[in-house]
C-alpha cells in the first residue's frame, strides 16, 4: 500500500512581515499604556485632593462654623500622609488623635465628631503606585523638572497665572507646600466662606517602585489666601506627552 505525504508548506516572507508588524505595534501601544499609567494617577490625585479639600469647604459652609484642615505623614506605608479636617475649636493633634482612631474603627464623641479624613495614602490604590504628592522638604517636585532623554517639562513659571505679572506669580516656586511631616493647618472660615492660607500641593508621576520620573507627568493644587476656589494645574510630562502645563 502506497503512503502519501502531506507538503509542508512554511510560512511565507509577507506573512513573516506581517506578524513582525503586529508585535512591533503591540509593543509600541504596551510602552504607551505604561507611560499613561503615570499621567492618569497624576490627574486622579488632583482629582482626589480638590475633592477633599472641596469637602472641608463645604463643612463650613454647611455648620457656619470655621473648620480646620490638618495634613500630615508621607508618601510610605511606615508614616503614610493623611488629610484630615474638623472643628477648628479642635488643636492640630486633636484632629490627628480623633483621625487616627476612625482609620482604626474608633468613633469619636463630642466635638471630635466632626472630623472626617477624605484623603489618605493607600499603599494598594493603583493610582497611588504610579504617582505621589510631593511633601515639603523631599525635593521630589524639583526631580520631576530635571530634563530626561526626551526633553524637559515646560517651566511652569513661563505660563499664566504663573509668569511675571500675573495674578499667581511665585507661588509654584515658594516652598509653602501643604503637606509635611509634621502637623500643617489651614483653616476655611465658617463666616466668609474662604480659605484663610495660600498654599499649593504638588504632585509627581513615579516608577512602580516609587521613584520620581524626570519629565514624567506633575499636577499642581493652588488655593488663594482669602478666597473660596480650588486651582488645578496639570502636565502629562515630555516623556509620554507635550509636556505643556494646562489648567483644569
Amino acid at each position: 500500500m502506497a503512503v502519501s505525504f502531506r507538503r509542508v508548506r512554511g510560512f511565507s516572507l509577507i506573512e513573516m512581515l506581517v506578524v513582525l508588524a503586529i508585535i512591533g505595534i503591540l509593543s509600541i501601544v504596551g510602552v504607551v499604556m505604561l507611560g499613561n499609567r503615570q499621567a492618569g494617577a497624576v490627574r486622579s490625585l488632583l482629582d482626589e485632593l480638590e475633592g477633599s479639600l472641596a469637602n472641608a469647604h463645604k463643612a463650613a459652609v454647611a455648620t457656619g462654623r470655621d473648620v480646620a484642615l490638618v495634613g500630615w505623614g508621607t508618601w510610605s506605608r511606615a508614616t503614610p500622609l493623611v488629610l484630615a479636617h474638623g472643628d477648628a475649636s479642635l488643636s492640630d493633634s486633636q484632629i490627628q488623635t480623633a483621625a487616627v482612631g476612625l482609620l482604626a474603627g474608633v468613633q469619636p464623641t463630642g466635638l471630635a465628631q466632626t472630623v472626617a479624613v477624605p484623603f489618605r495614602f493607600v499603599p494598594t490604590e493603583p493610582s497611588h503606585l504610579r504617582a505621589r504628592i510631593a511633601v515639603q522638604g523631599t525635593g521630589e517636585w524639583n526631580q520631576a523638572k530635571q530634563p530626561s532623554g526626551s526633553g524637559a517639562n515646560q517651566d511652569i513659571t513661563t505660563v499664566s497665572p504663573f509668569k511675571a505679572g500675573a495674578t499667581m506669580v511665585g507661588l509654584s516656586a515658594r516652598v509653602n507646600s501643604f503637606f509635611r511631616t509634621a502637623l500643617n493647618r489651614v483653616v476655611v472660615s465658617g463666616s466668609n466662606k474662604r480659605f484663610n492660607t495660600t498654599f499649593s500641593i504638588r504632585i509627581v508621576g513615579t516608577t512602580s517602585s516609587g521613584s520620581v520620573l524626570p519629565g514624567g507627568p506633575m499636577g499642581l493644587i493652588v488655593v488663594m489666601g482669602n478666597g473660596a476656589s480650588i486651582y488645578k494645574f496639570y502636565n502629562p510630562g515630555i516623556q509620554n506627552g507635550d509636556g505643556q502645563w494646562r489648567r483644569l
